[in-house]
């Protein structure tokens, strides 16, 4: 696996949890409606790309990807 590959799963993972903070506060300080559904789009779509880095990352290593593997315990 190359380096950058390793360091841009790395940004995602960073990204991922910055928008789970940021929806976090959105809903615990009520924000408006509308900027909850962003931080909640916002949230999904790093979701989104963590996961797809994650499959890149299997799929070179050459182990099948499960749903598992997007539990974070």
């Amino acid at each position: 696996m190359s380096t950058v590959n390793e360091r841009i799963e790395t940004v995602y993972q960073s990204a991922h949890w910055m928008a789970e903070g940021v929806l976090i506060d959105a809903c615990e300080n009520c924000w408006p409606a509308e900027q909850v559904a962003q931080a909640a789009r916002e949230w999904h779509r790093t979701r989104e790309l963590l996961a797809m880095s994650k499959r890149w990352r299997e799929k070179v290593r050459g182990r099948p990807f499960t749903s598992f593997d997007e539990i974070e315990w």
